[in-house]
């Protein structure tokens, strides 16, 4: 492999809730009827939302003229507070921990946010409670964990107009522990897009309440992650337009059906990768905890419910009981859209005439079972047209200073192995596989013209 250099991670910063959002809700709640702000008006549709309504008439029921937001300090002054149940609720009559899962996304977010709706009862046992918990009508947890985590994204964020911000989520967040002196958890891979600004609002609204907080991220290796973001889109794009092969060949516009892995990389910001958002929390909170998605002594489900939420005995009970029984639960799948992608390069082509709907699924159909019965291959041996070296050679800077970032992190600060033996070793191995495979698409042009699927195409469809 060539030599490679890192790649700086970008951290930039924009405004999001305002401080008078904030500052009216330090304003302690001397009743649950405190809770009875207006929700978001209209039916939550999963990825199409209006613009989320302005926040001022939260600013109306409090008047603190000299607040400010915190500067950007890595000390916290409630680091020292007790991180005990037992006993005192911590230090200025605080609750005692919030716990704050910020993903990112495409590292096993969507199974810990599945679970912490199955283990609600097990979590209210340890005195954990969830914001989405206190609403009063009926609510889907995953959607208003990320109605809480909009909060604090820069208000004309594309995210926030599809997910609005609930004011009501964040009072309900800090009745938990002002009214029933419980702790926080809140779940979202949305934190991850929070910037500098939503994460200096952050820290400040848990600073009312809460004596500890723990910001848990989990790292995965960028230039796996950045496959596994592309996969998902693709999935998303296709679930999103139904019959979009259909579609597409009836319209016949595109040369490809789907993105390609450098449309992906073009579109996807570094800041949403695990090494850059662990950067932005820990300018901020003391307590940053960094879970290894590689690691697989242990699922990452039970490494989060026993190891990073502080004092909950009976949820790791629980968890560890489920995962003995079920196995870690696998929310997301990534689509194989290569068989797709073949039928319709080879209806622009000419070899094949798509004319229906029906026609078209058979197509696809038999290109699969051709491959993977007859030829009894994968779609992963297919030639592949590969990103430039300069591409490859930026993907593996930031995966490099990644993987140093979070050695350094898990060290404690000491330090990370010698890049020659620990990375060069086994990084640069696996990186040179994903480099010639998972970071290339297929190309259907040369798939298309061997011998073997020329004859397909004449004998079989």
């Amino acid at each position: 492999m060539m030599k490679r250099n890192t790649k700086s991670l970008s951290l930039g910063g924009r405004k999001s809730v305002t401080p008078q959002m904030i500052s009216a809700l330090s304003k302690p709640m001397k009743a649950i009827g405190m809770l009875t702000l207006l929700a978001v008006i209209g039916n939550i549709v999963k990825l199409h939302y209006k613009v989320s309504s302005n926040l001022d008439s939260l600013s109306k029921k409090t008047n603190h003229d000299n607040f400010t937001l915190p500067s950007s300090s890595t000390e916290d002054s409630s680091s020292n507070a007790p991180t005990t149940q037992e006993g005192a609720s911590g230090t200025n009559n605080k609750a005692v921990n919030a716990v704050i899962h910020v993903g990112p996304y495409k590292t096993g977010s969507s199974a810990i946010q599945h679970y912490s709706k199955v283990l609600h009862l097990e979590l209210a046992s340890d005195k954990y409670e969830m914001p989405w918990k206190h609403l009063k009508q009926n609510v889907n947890p995953w959607d208003n964990q990320v109605e809480f985590a909009t909060c604090f994204l820069p208000e004309r964020s594309g995210e926030r107009s599809i997910f609005p911000c609930r004011e009501d989520l964040l009072e309900a967040g800090l009745s938990i522990a002002q009214q029933n002196n419980n702790s926080l958890l809140v779940s979202a891979e949305t934190f991850a897009a929070t910037e500098t600004t939503g994460v200096a609002e952050l820290k400040t609204y848990l600073g009312q309440a809460w004596s500890n907080v723990t910001i848990v991220a989990t790292y995965r290796r960028y230039y796996e992650w950045v496959v596994s973001v592309h996969r998902e889109n693709n999935k998303i794009k296709r679930s999103l337009a139904g019959h979009k092969l259909w579609q597409a060949i009836q319209k016949n516009e595109t040369e490809r059906l789907y993105p390609s892995i450098q449309d992906t990389l073009a579109t996807i910001p570094v800041r949403g990768a695990s090494a850059a958002v662990v950067a932005r929390y820990k300018e901020f909170f003391p307590n940053v905890v960094v879970m290894n998605y590689h690691d697989k002594r242990k699922s990452l489900l039970e490494r989060f419910y026993c190891d990073e939420i502080p004092h909950a005995p009976n949820t790791c009970k629980k968890a560890q009981e489920m995962m003995k029984n079920e196995g870690e639960e696998k929310r997301n799948g990534s689509y194989d859209a290569v068989y797709e992608e073949l039928t319709y390069a080879a209806h622009r082509s000419g070899m094949i005439n798509v004319h229906s709907k029906e026609y078209c699924e058979a197509v696809t159909i038999a290109i699969k079972a051709h491959q993977e019965k007859i030829l009894k291959l994968s779609s992963d041996v297919f030639p592949r047209a590969c990103p430039s070296g300069k591409i490859l050679d930026d993907i593996w800077d930031i995966s490099l200073r990644s993987e140093k970032d979070f050695i350094k992190h898990a060290s404690n600060g000491l330090g990370y192995e010698d890049e020659g033996s620990l990375l060069s070793n086994s990084l640069n191995d696996d990186f040179d596989v994903y480099s010639k495979t998972r970071l290339c698409d297929v190309d259907v042009h040369t798939v298309l013209q061997s011998q073997v699927w020329r004859d397909f195409f004449v004998e079989e469809v």
